[in-house]
């Protein structure tokens, strides 16, 4: 429940325009452990709350993807026993999430997990294949988990895509866009980023979703995450408004000009370019599901 004050704010809110894709760099719980005098572990399933209650904030608005970058390929680096610490806090929640298929069924959401996965325990794997499996065919919220996830990896991923595409005879060089690559991204379905928030005070993006928030509002928050809260959440949105007139703005030029670039491309297309390029990214739509039935396969010893 919502106080007058809290129900105030969010009609004044919802008069303006509000993001569509909105994206958080959860930063600050190893340091929120130290301030609070808790474990680590602590720390960590507070964070993993905070999700739920951000989500919760993101309903009433009516936004309709949320992207948390839970855990960075760099963060493969950190010790064994944090990360194990990580790793039952993300089997404990995926299970949980398989445990409430039917409410997420019900509601429309759909789990996707953006990242190479397979870095992750078999088991791990197995449960993260399984929760996109199962929502795949919802439509009415995304909430998109970046796990083992950087942007240069996920760029350098599709760049390899494409490349193993021309070598197979299956495209042409010409047939490369920045349309091609988008939608050889792990993101590929998914609206561009309006809003970029992380919380900490740092202010740096840390490799996180940097092809699709090339014009999203960035907003750095000076809260570590586990405290971010329903005014902050509100305060993100209205820098997102106060700044959405230059960002339409913007964005139209660069729609003008990508259609400039477009007319080009075709120019310089080959014919059945166009055909060719949707063929393959329908066939890479299903090699990546294939993959995730694979992974779901994993058979866990003892089960």
């Amino acid at each position: 429940e919502y106080s007058w004050w809290q129900r105030f704010l969010i009609r004044c809110l919802l008069a303006g325009t509000l993001p569509k894709h909105v994206a958080f760099i959860m930063d600050g719980n190893r340091r929120f452990s130290k301030i609070r005098g808790i474990t680590r572990a602590e720390s960590y399933l507070m964070g993993f709350e905070k999700i739920g209650e951000v989500l919760d904030y993101c309903e009433v608005f009516g936004i309709k993807v949320v992207s948390v970058y839970a855990f960075s390929i760099e963060n493969f680096k950190r010790s064994e026993e944090e990360k194990g610490e990580l790793f039952r806090l993300f089997e404990e929640k995926m299970t949980y999430l398989l445990g409430n298929l039917e409410k997420l069924n019900e509601k429309g959401i759909r789990i996707k997990v953006m990242g190479d996965i397979s870095l992750f325990p078999g088991h791990l794997t197995k449960l993260m294949a399984d929760i996109q499996l199962r929502t795949a065919h919802n439509t009415e919220f995304c909430f998109n988990l970046c796990l083992s996830y950087t942007s240069r990896e996920e760029m350098t991923n599709s760049v390899r895509t494409v490349v193993e595409g021309v070598r197979e005879g299956r495209l042409e060089v010409s047939d490369i866009t920045e349309n091609l690559l988008d939608r050889c991204m792990y993101s590929e379905d998914l609206p561009p980023v309006d809003l970029l928030v992380r919380t900490s005070g740092e202010v740096r993006l840390s490799d996180y979703m940097m092809w699709q928030a090339n014009f999203a509002v960035l907003q750095f928050a000076r809260v570590l995450w586990p405290d971010f809260g329903f005014l902050h959440f509100v305060s993100s949105l209205l820098d997102y408004q106060r700044q959405q007139p230059r960002l339409a703005e913007l964005r139209e030029r660069y729609g003008e000009f990508l259609e400039k670039m477009r007319d080009w491309e075709v120019r310089g297309m080959e014919e059945g370019s166009e055909g060719r390029q949707e063929e393959f990214c329908v066939d890479l739509t299903r090699r990546r599901r294939e993959a995730l039935e694979e992974f779901a396969r994993f058979e866990v010893a003892g089960a």
